[in-house]
């Protein structure tokens, strides 16, 4: 999702300043992916020595890490500099390019799977799903991924409204039907969908810089953004579960879908 107001005409602005600005945080604060779902993917789509995987929108490295132990060619596809920065430093045995979803630096059928982890809502997603079925071979895996707050939870609910509040409306849009956007392309098979619970334990100043990784948080300017994490320090020492305790259970669910190029 590009915007023309950003550094960077081919990303939003709210992305690739606060993406830019909250790359530590993001690697530090922003959950990981259960191991059941990993094996999904791996497993499920085939990988090991001989395929090769991009991780599109890779980010600090948080699923492209994970998926370097299959022994498959690993690529990593990052738009963002500072993301980028840590990719390289934490996963180094995955080749690490400069390329976003709409324009990825891959030739015609060169990956046997693709994986798009918490960053396919930020994506136009026709044209994105254009290159994931021009990059990937016949019968290729396409595989978007995300980690769900779940706001079943009081306290976490209250954390994603102060997020809100503080940063304003989000700058995507949620609640999207990715079978139907997938469907709508033609080039693959009918979306499945596998949920796994993911519990992460956490610090309150984890917390803190799980919401500053939060992209418009992060572009907020200093004032606003500081006010915004103070309030989430303050929900960590106010609210009956979390009051008083120094680490305690954020749970996720992570959604997997999966569809094959035709």
């Amino acid at each position: 999702m590009s915007d023309p107001a950003s550094g960077d005409p081919r990303i939003h602005r709210a992305a690739a300043d606060g993406f830019g600005r909250g790359a530590a945080d993001y690697e530090r604060a922003r959950p990981s992916y259960p191991a059941a779902a990993v094996d999904l993917i791996v497993e499920g789509c085939g990988l090991g020595p001989g395929r090769t995987v991009v991780d599109v929108a890779a980010g600090t490295g948080k699923m492209t890490r994970l998926l370097v132990p299959c022994g498959a060619e690993v690529l990593a596809v990052e738009p963002v500099a500072e993301m980028r920065a840590e990719l390289e430093r934490v996963v180094p045995r995955a080749t690490v390019l400069d390329g976003t979803a709409e324009a990825l630096p891959l030739a015609d059928a060169a990956v046997d799977a693709l994986t798009v982890a918490q960053a396919f809502h930020w994506f136009e997603a026709a044209t994105a799903l254009a290159e994931c079925h021009r990059v990937l071979r016949l019968g290729g895996w396409l595989v978007l991924v995300w980690n769900v707050r779940d706001a079943s939870v009081d306290w976490v609910a209250r954390f994603g409204e102060l997020l809100v509040e503080g940063g304003g409306a989000k700058p995507y849009e949620e609640g999207v039907d990715w079978a139907a956007v997938v469907a709508d392309h033609g080039g693959f098979t009918v979306l499945e969908e596998h949920r796994f619970a993911n519990l992460q334990e956490v610090t309150v100043d984890e917390l803190v810089a799980r919401a500053a990784s939060t992209s418009f948080v992060s572009a907020l300017p200093d004032d606003e953004r500081a006010a915004c994490l103070a309030r989430v320090r303050a929900l960590a020492a106010t609210h009956p579960d979390l009051a008083g305790r120094d680490r305690f259970v954020f749970p996720h669910e992570t959604v997997v879908y999966r569809s094959r190029r035709r």
